[in-house]
């Protein structure tokens, strides 16, 4: 096989060094190898690159570990190196030979030879996008676990509001929240809150009565602060997203057009696939590469479905669990 080219280098990446192999010479002939390691402070890795072009190396790969691979990224794409980041899944080395310099000539050995496919990693514009919106997400699922946390109190302290109201957080539901972290556990009282017409009002007085200790009042109380301060930075998140999205304004419009779409996740699409939508051969590279197209399992002929091979190891592993459980 013929390499495509001549002097790379292969990045083994790790959270405080890097392994790097570099190959160079002729790419008919076998290469001289060299290896280094290096730390991942900045001004290590802007000393590392010019080691790297001081070689003629103009071209890197490194696998996605975590977040890990970013710094060395950033850094050396802003000194006119050329880095491919590839899937760690198509790069494992042969099993038995697992070193980390091992590993960093194995990356370099696949790039060389063109062997790698580079992930899709957006400008720099759009990767700021995209820790706004990732942390919005983080912020939106921290928000879910709070209002689990609450319903597990209402429920400990033998509210069942939750079982007449459609959500224990909306207008009626937050009141009654917010009378409950005052330290107000009558259900008379509480009652009077839900102001909002709902199916199964006679039952309102019924689900509020409880036997809820200070403990579980000062617990609802700390979980709603909790509550309220991070639907306040999730506001703040919006805002600054707003203005970092104002350029693309129109792609968002026309994303809000599709059923479905608002704009938090319009704001997320940017974010994620850029508004250039050549990086995608079409809808169906698209599709897969986010994620929502299905998979092909086939060997010898026949077309495996590995929801249903997921879920025969589930029962194979129950029915093992049973059989060997005591009488």
């Amino acid at each position: 096989m013929q390499a495509m080219r001549p002097n790379v280098a292969g990045v083994d990446v790790h959270k405080a060094i890097l392994a790097i192999t570099i190959l160079t010479g002729d790419a008919a002939e076998a290469p001289k190898v060299e290896q280094y390691e290096c730390n991942t402070f900045t001004e290590d890795l802007m000393a590392m690159a010019i080691v790297l072009k001081d070689h003629g190396v103009t071209e890197v790969a490194m696998e996605s570990t975590g977040v890990y691979w970013k710094p060395v990224y950033n850094v050396w794409s802003k000194m006119g190196i050329k880095c491919t980041v590839g899937n760690a899944r198509t790069m494992r080395n042969v099993p038995g030979r697992k070193t980390d310099m091992n590993d960093s000539h194995w990356i370099a050995q696949l790039h060389r030879f063109g062997l790698i496919k580079a992930s899709f990693i957006p400008e720099d514009k759009f990767q700021q996008l995209r820790l706004l919106s990732r942390h919005r997400t983080n912020l939106t699922d921290d928000l879910a676990r709070i209002k689990n946390r609450v319903q597990r109190t209402l429920e400990d302290g033998n509210i069942k509001i939750g079982s007449v109201v459609s959500d224990v957080f909306g207008v009626a539901g937050e009141k009654v929240l917010r009378k409950l972290a005052d330290g107000v556990t009558q259900a008379s009282l509480l009652a009077q809150e839900v102001t909002t017409n709902i199916k199964r009002k006679d039952e309102i007085k019924k689900s509020l009565s409880n036997c809820f200790s200070n403990n579980h009042i000062f617990l609802i109380k700390e979980l709603m602060q909790q509550y309220d301060d991070i639907k306040a930075r999730i506001l703040e998140v919006d805002r600054q997203l707003s203005k970092d999205v104002t350029p693309y304004a129109h792609l968002i419009e026309e994303l809000r057009k599709i059923p479905g779409i608002d704009m938090t996740l319009a704001v997320g699409i940017i974010a994620e696939a850029t508004n250039d939508v050549s990086n995608f051969a079409d809808e169906r590279k698209f599709a897969a590469w986010a994620g929502v197209a299905a998979g092909n399992n086939e060997s010898a002929g026949k077309k495996k479905d590995q929801n249903a091979e997921r879920a025969r190891h589930i029962l194979e592993n129950s029915l093992s669990r049973l059989l060997m459980a005591p009488n």
